[in-house]
């Protein structure tokens, strides 16, 4: 197993959640409620024959396009991860990882995991986080405002440390209304996705 351990929790293996990322953005996945049984199955799988299981169990039918793909995905993962290692966030041997703060497919990579209510709080929590790495920026509700992170390293493993603390914060906050917009938010999955996008070390397939 390859399960990635951030503060909000352990991820499921990306074994599954590779085959979740691909399906969703090779247009497998063409309702919302596949996406959630595809979350589901990897929250409850413990190895591959179990995903599987699972996927049945939440509601993919094994005769389905979608269930022949992921059986696909999971039977050569080697082979997907080194064709769509762009799709994946998986960094080729010699590339450079990108600026976790300064691209746009922090959102892109993620969504393949989130809910579109999910994708909208994502959104929203990652265009605050951004812009308190700024010297000064303008809050839609405070005005011109300094960033909080404004003299923070920002090198890509600070700047993710410092995303996971503040996700961790919202999830756990003292006041009930922001906790509750974060309930059921897969905080985890997120972090492991987007950790891996923009390791500073060399990605490998597997």
């Amino acid at each position: 197993m390859n399960e990635e351990q951030t503060k909000c929790g352990v991820a499921p293996d990306f074994l599954y959640l590779d085959a979740i990322i691909l399906a969703y953005r090779l247009g497998e996945v063409r309702h919302q409620e596949q996406k959630q049984s595809l979350i589901a199955a990897a929250r409850a799988a413990t190895d591959a024959f179990s995903f599987l299981t699972a996927l049945e169990r939440f509601g993919i039918r094994r005769q389905s396009q979608l269930f022949s793909f992921v059986s696909k995905v999971m039977a050569a993962p080697a082979y997907y991860r080194s064709q769509y290692a762009l799709a994946l966030g998986i960094h080729r041997e010699g590339e450079v990882a990108e600026s976790f703060l300064n691209n746009q497919r922090v959102l892109s990579l993620v969504e393949a995991v989130l809910t579109s209510k999910q994708q909208t709080l994502f959104f929203e929590t990652y265009w605050w986080f951004v812009h308190n790495h700024q010297q000064h920026f303008v809050d839609p509700k405070r005005g011109p405002h300094i960033g909080v992170y404004a003299n923070e390293p920002r090198d890509n493993a600070s700047t993710i440390e410092r995303f996971e603390d503040y996700m961790f914060r919202l999830m756990n906050h003292k006041t009930k209304t922001v906790r509750t917009r974060f309930e059921g938010f897969p905080a985890d999955i997120v972090l492991a996705i987007l950790k891996r996008a923009f390791s500073q070390a060399q990605q490998t397939s597997s």
